[in-house]
């Protein structure tokens, strides 16, 4: 239903480092931040791979979904739809071990001997269930009232 396209944000960022000379102070946190992005894209195309092994017919997918719900947007990396359940897929994609720390609630990376810190993905994707489930309903009480007029 919504295929998985080379994001915005990738694409602004190959074009701001194009302009940026070579000896721009910020340029190693800009060429970063695009490598993160990139790998992220990377990882939604891998996963792409394996759901096209699933039956058309039987299943909708969508790619970097933005929903509203009141003031709040959410953004789901791929969720897969049948008749008979929603699944959020979020995506990820790191190299070397990865460790979820429950007591801090964060994941850590290890590559090349340096540790990273970075949110908990279990409880960012527990945040787009809750997210979603109030956006199906405000959706319903929306077509209930349509229906009645």
């Amino acid at each position: 239903m919504k295929r998985c396209e080379v994001p915005a944000r990738v694409l602004a960022l190959e074009a701001l480092l194009r302009r940026l000379p070579l000896t721009y102070p910020n340029r190693d946190a800009i060429e970063e931040e695009y490598r993160r992005y990139w790998a992220g894209y990377q990882g939604e195309l891998s996963l792409s791979y394996d759901l096209s092994f699933l039956q058309e017919q039987d299943y909708y997918i969508f790619h970097d979904l933005r929903l509203q719900y009141e003031n709040h947007y959410f953004q789901i990396d791929i969720l897969l739809l049948s008749a008979s359940f929603a699944l959020i897929i979020e995506v990820k994609n790191y190299a070397g071990t990865i460790f979820f720390d429950r007591t801090f609630k964060q994941l850590i990376q290890t590559k090349n001997g340096i540790e990273k810190g970075f949110p908990d993905p279990i409880l960012q994707v527990q945040k787009q269930r809750e997210l979603f489930e109030k956006w199906l309903t405000s959706q319903k009480s929306r077509l209930c009232r349509l229906n009645q007029l």
